[in-house]
C-alpha cells in the first residue's frame, strides 16, 4: 500500500518561493537539493553541478540567473533549463541536473513524489 500525499511530510511550501523563486534545502535522505519556481511550475534538483560536482549557488537560496528564467551554476556560469535541468550553456552543455520529482498539494505544500 503506497502512502498518500497527506501522510508524507512536506519539504517546503510555495510561500518560501515567493521572494526569490528558489530555495536550497536538505532532503530527509541527506541530499542537498534546490527548488525553483519559474512560470508557476515548481521543479526540484540535486544541488550538484554535473561539471564538477560542486553546489550551484554562491549565496544561500540564489539559484536563478538575473532574469529569473534559468538555473545558474555560480562556479562557471553554466545555465540549466528549469524544466528537466538540461544544461544549455557552459562547460557541461548537453548534460543535466539530476531531477527530484515533487508535487504540490492544494495547500501549497511541496512533497517528494514517488520516484
Amino acid at each position: 500500500m503506497s502512502a498518500r500525499i497527506d501522510d508524507v511530510p512536506p519539504i517546503a511550501h510555495l510561500a518560501e518561493l515567493e521572494a526569490s523563486a528558489s530555495l536550497g534545502l536538505r532532503l530527509p535522505d541527506g541530499r542537498d537539493a534546490l527548488l525553483v519556481r519559474v512560470h508557476g511550475r515548481v521543479s526540484a534538483f540535486e544541488n550538484r553541478c554535473p561539471h564538477q560536482g560542486v553546489p550551484l549557488e554562491a549565496e544561500p537560496d540564489r539559484f536563478l540567473e538575473a532574469g529569473g528564467e534559468l538555473i545558474q551554476c555560480a562556479m562557471h556560469g553554466a545555465l540549466f533549463l528549469p524544466e528537466g535541468g538540461e544544461c544549455v550553456f557552459g562547460p557541461c552543455q548537453g548534460e543535466q541536473l539530476r531531477e527530484i520529482p515533487v508535487s504540490v498539494d492544494d495547500s501549497g505544500r511541496i512533497h517528494l513524489a514517488s520516484e
